[in-house]
């Protein structure tokens, strides 16, 4: 919903502001258990209760439907998130419309509830931004910008960064859900943003 946000203040802008987007772990040593959803990830693991976990659902789920987008967050798999950031670099570094990759990623994950660490679902991701499935398997085996999602996170968490979405410019961040207008008098002097 940042990414949407994001992009909504970028078409109201007077003026460009150049985007960098980076990978964040949510988990940077991987998910407890393999297969579990968020729901059961926010209340094992991140010291969410019922009631916690039930007001976050309900504002994710209240904004996300204003936003034009259907989120299941309590299905959405917490899986180990490395293959799809590698995917979305080399997607972008090969040409591919870094907004729109993002966009396809998050509704896979959030909206479908697949499993982002399906080399098949990364595949026909990677098919809709001309991507050919060879080059999906290649960068799967290999150890191809992995030093460079675990660099993003590292220097994310070394800027106190400790949750999505994240929003810097100059020596500002912005964490969590944000607005339209605070996103706006972030952006409005022209800054770059990751």
């Amino acid at each position: 919903m940042g990414h949407r946000r994001l992009r909504s203040v970028l078409d109201r802008l007077d003026h460009e502001v150049a985007v960098e987007r980076r990978s964040f772990l949510l988990e940077p040593a991987g998910p407890e258990r393999a297969f579990r959803t968020v729901r059961e990830a926010a209340l094992t693991s991140w010291g969410l209760d019922e009631s916690a976990w039930e007001a976050l659902r309900s504002r994710v789920a209240t904004t996300a439907r204003i936003q034009g987008m259907a989120i299941d967050v309590d299905r959405a798999l917490n899986v180990d998130s490395r293959p799809a950031h590698r995917l979305l670099k080399y997607a972008t570094a090969r040409g591919a419309d870094a907004h729109q990759v993002w966009d396809d990623a998050f509704a896979a994950h959030l909206g479908a509830n697949d499993d982002l660490t399906d080399p098949a679902v990364l595949r026909r991701l990677a098919a809709g931004w001309g991507i050919a499935g060879e080059e999906v398997d290649a960068l799967l085996a290999g150890d191809d910008l992995r030093a460079e999602v675990e660099s993003d996170h590292r220097a994310a968490v070394e800027r106190g960064i400790t949750s999505v979405p994240a929003f810097v410019a100059k020596d500002r961040v912005l964490g969590g859900h944000r607005s339209e207008e605070e996103l706006f008098a972030l952006l409005g002097a022209g800054a770059a943003v990751r």
